[in-house]
């Protein structure tokens, strides 16, 4: 991990320069009001939940949403990502170190000055952070250096850990965060540093159970899926989410089109889909041309890591699988209200589009098909669709090229190069080489 081994090597040449000072010049004058050297856990929070939202609504957005033809690559490099050919380990540099350097490294350091003050609900969303983020990546490139990462110079080439540690891991973590969450906070607690619930520890604990949900789904725990969802969030308000502010800090979407216009655009696939239920209305909402000017991906974008709407589909999901019931049937219609509160339709559009019984058939005739290709649609954009998907095979998707569609991601182009660990390039096959969960 290349990075990591430049950053420590760094460190301890200014850590070697200030011991060699120090037996000839006052203490005092290296010291910089300006420069603490802690970081106060209030300004470390932000920058660790902002990297996240972009990320997610970053890279992973795009390369999910493309695989699973939600969009597809119509411009330069874009196009040759959407034939695969393009998708080469390269393109996953910038994510990979993102995920590590911008989001697991800080969530280190900031959990090192949380435990040495005592902050426990900082201690609890930080492991909320770290457990989302591990999920978020293992399910896009499987075994991972983890345990064994983030040591700088001690560790340069750490191993990799099984994709199913990294899930018992995350787990434990999403229950370590809930009992510290419900407990005694600390002398401190989080507060507009948390950009994602404003330190409302309520939320993060239903943010807990959400992503808990969603990976005992993963692991066919459909019992324990459903009852942690039922945990979870209560309304859209609950979601774990980050609402950037306007245009000069504006989401991922929207910078991506502003920067790099008609390189992606709404995916025919997905167009035919909603046009043989007649979904015309999320479909006009979702489908105009990819500009500053599209109605969905604005400025001031509430990107999302986990919703609402995904926990209705989930235990919906659930409730198919052993029968169907009412509990399941509602949940499976307030995912698809949720849906449409969320692109800006109103009841009556939403009545519409349910009198179509290929849409709402009636309890007891509710197929998983039916959950799953509504769940697609309702998650437009979210890269857990790329999860379903690979689970589900819903909805049936033609490759736009060969015979197959990616079902992992390439390692990191640094990683292959610089972690004897890593597997070799020509080892890993993002055709075949499916994640853990879904062999």
């Amino acid at each position: 991990m290349k990075f990591f081994l430049n950053k420590s090597i760094f460190f301890l040449a200014l850590l070697l320069t200030f011991a060699s000072c120090e037996s000839f010049i006052d203490e005092e004058i290296n010291t910089d009001p300006n420069n603490p050297v802690v970081v106060p856990i209030q300004a470390q929070m932000p920058s660790i939940e902002i990297n996240l939202a972009d990320v997610y609504g970053g890279a992973f957005s795009r390369f999910n949403s493309m695989l699973t033809q939600q969009v597809e690559g119509t411009a330069r490099q874009w196009s040759s990502f959407n034939v695969y050919t393009g998708l080469t380990p390269n393109r996953f540099d910038a994510a990979w170190q993102n995920i590590y350097e911008g989001i697991l490294l800080e969530v280190k350091l900031a959990r090192a000055t949380a435990t040495d003050a005592g902050f426990n609900h900082y201690l609890g969303i930080l492991d909320v952070i770290e457990a989302f983020t591990l999920l978020s990546a293992t399910d896009v490139w499987d075994d991972m250096p983890y345990s064994d990462a983030l040591q700088g110079v001690d560790v340069i080439n750490p191993v990799y850990d099984t994709q199913a540690s990294i899930y018992t891991t995350a787990l434990g973590k999403l229950e370590k965060a809930i009992t510290l969450l419900e407990g005694s906070p600390g002398a401190v607690l989080p507060g507009a540093d948390d950009v994602f619930y404003g330190g409302n520890i309520a939320g993060w604990i239903s943010a807990a159970n959400a992503i808990k949900a969603r990976t005992l789904l993963k692991q066919d725990d459909y019992a324990g899926a459903m009852a942690a969802a039922q945990a979870s969030f209560t309304s859209a308000a609950d979601n774990m989410a980050y609402q950037y502010p306007d245009a000069s800090a504006a989401g991922q979407w929207y910078r991506f089109n502003r920067d790099r216009t008609a390189d992606l655009e709404f995916h025919p696939q997905m167009q035919g889909l909603m046009d043989a239920l007649d979904d015309t209305l999320r479909a006009n909402v979702m489908n105009p041309l990819f500009i500053t000017d599209h109605p969905y991906m604005v400025a001031d974008f509430n990107q999302e890591m986990v919703t609402y709407r995904e926990m209705q589909f989930i235990i919906a999901e659930a409730d198919v699988r052993s029968g169907g019931t009412q509990t399941g049937y509602d949940a499976y219609l307030n995912g698809i209200r949720a849906s449409f509160d969320r692109l800006g339709l109103d009841q009556a559009a939403y009545d519409q589009y349910v009198a179509n019984t290929d849409v709402a058939p009636g309890v007891g005739n509710l197929t998983l098909e039916q959950v799953m290709t509504q769940k697609y649609i309702a998650m437009y954009l979210q890269p857990e669709v790329y999860s379903d998907w690979r689970r589900t095979n819903i909805p049936a998707l033609t490759p736009t090229a060969g015979a197959d569609i990616p079902v992992r991601w390439h390692y990191s182009s640094d990683e292959y190069l610089f972690n004897s660990n890593s597997p070799s390039e020509t080892d890993v096959d993002i055709f075949k080489d499916r994640v853990g969960w879904n062999r």
